[in-house]
């Protein structure tokens, strides 16, 4: 039962952080309004869109690299669960600076929550391999 509760938060947080790419994408239009008033020098503008959307890419990637090793789980083969670690031990580190650093923002609690959720998802998932 724990570990098919664990199976399926580990594939949700996995949608969630593939689907936030695209509300990530879709935020530029934010920091366009927000810096373009500005006498900011061109190439800034453009590093920081680069950047906005390497960032959409990477949630993106990272989300998928999530349901390829839920869908390798499936199929018997924990091999893969090492991809899920580094991605929720990011989520979860950099949550958790963001809280502090912009004294207890609330919208750094989602990465938290979702590093959080992914780990121990993965460590049930994976103790649960061993047995």
């Amino acid at each position: 039962m724990l570990r098919t509760i664990a199976s399926y938060i580990f594939l949700i947080v996995g949608v969630v952080i593939g689907l936030g790419a695209f509300g990530h994408g879709h935020a530029v239009t934010k920091v366009h309004d927000a810096i373009d008033q500005f006498p900011i020098e061109p190439g800034i503008h453009q590093t920081l869109y680069m950047v906005w959307y390497f960032v959409s890419g990477a949630m993106l990637t990272f989300g998928a690299t999530i349901v390829w090793v839920w869908f390798r789980l499936r199929a018997g083969s924990a091999g893969s669960l090492f991809a899920a670690y580094p991605i929720g031990a990011l989520y979860f580190v950099f949550g958790t600076w963001a809280f502090v650093y912009r004294s207890g923002d609330p919208f750094a609690l989602v990465f938290i929550l979702l590093g959080a959720l992914l780990l121990a998802s993965s460590l049930v998932l994976g103790v649960d391999r061993q047995k």
